[in-house]
């Protein structure tokens, strides 16, 4: 009888056999199997990301992890790939920096020690964007306006966190914050002082511990309709890790399960999204 890892490892060599084989087919019919493929497949205890062949894609996008958990990334690429932390740090956000290098068929992995998120790009495909502190895709990547991006949630106390936090949006398609962090009970706020009505959405496809409740469709009217602008509050009681967008100016990508800017977007390619970390 096998061992469970020998199933693991089984099972991982399947999977990337099928990766492989779907990624060289460059159809969006192919994109949507592999990244269900990807999304579905049973990891490591390590907790595996992967970059499938030609897709310039980190699978999944959100990995949610424990403390002293070590992420492994598997490169199953044609090129090798360089993994950073972006340059925002704060009590909850990249507490523990880190740049990694992941040659051709390799893998490489990064314990964490500090909890809180993660957010990283590769930036040989993708820039950090400093002017809005985001992540953006670089023109001809596969997948753009997606970007090479990821996020880690390392699961954990973070002490200090706020109990309300205003989120504005400013006269453009953004969020202000990318990302922010509140206790169980806290609450966030958005005040739009852009002309358009803004409406933040749960991106759907996620399960809990990630959007572990429904938020609704939250409507924010603009100066066009609301002078000064409107601010709605929401109220967080379930713990966990809020991944949303404004469905005006975004569209969920159902193959990777995530946020994709609309071309007329002001920002484009950053997308109209947003984290919410809630703790217990």
């Amino acid at each position: 009888m096998f061992s469970h890892t020998k199933h693991v490892l089984i099972l991982f060599a399947m999977l990337i056999g099928a990766v492989l084989l779907t990624a060289c087919n460059g159809s969006a019919t192919s994109n949507n199997v592999a990244a269900t493929l990807l999304h579905n497949a049973p990891v490591a205890r390590d907790s595996a990301v992967i970059i499938p062949l030609g897709q310039e894609i980190f699978t999944p996008f959100i990995r949610v992890v424990q403390l002293g958990t070590p992420v492994t990334w598997h490169n199953t690429d044609r090129v090798a790939h360089t993994i950073t932390t972006t340059s925002e740090h704060s009590s909850f956000l990249n507490p523990q920096a880190f740049a990694l290098h992941i040659p051709v068929g390799q893998t490489t992995s990064f314990t964490f020690h500090k909890a809180g998120l993660y957010n990283y790009f590769d930036n040989t495909q993708a820039t950090w964007n400093s002017k809005d502190q985001r992540v953006a895709a670089n023109k001809g990547v596969p997948n753009y306006p997606l970007a090479m991006e990821g996020v880690i949630w390392v699961q954990g106390p973070v002490a200090g966190l706020p109990r309300t936090v205003v989120n504005p949006i400013p006269g453009k398609d953004e969020f202000f914050k990318n990302f922010v962090a509140i206790p169980k009970g806290g609450s966030v706020s958005w005040h739009n002082t852009d002309m358009d009505d803004h409406f933040v959405s749960l991106v759907s496809g996620w399960s809990e511990p990630i959007n572990p409740s429904d938020v609704g469709v939250i409507q924010i009217k603009g100066t066009h309709a609301h002078p000064g602008g409107e601010t709605k509050t929401q109220t967080f009681s379930t713990p966990g890790l809020y991944y949303y967008y404004c469905s005006a100016h975004a569209t969920v990508n159902t193959a990777w399960k995530r946020v994709e800017a609309h071309k007329d977007a002001s920002e484009t390619p950053l997308p109209m999204e947003g984290f919410i970390l809630v703790t217990s």
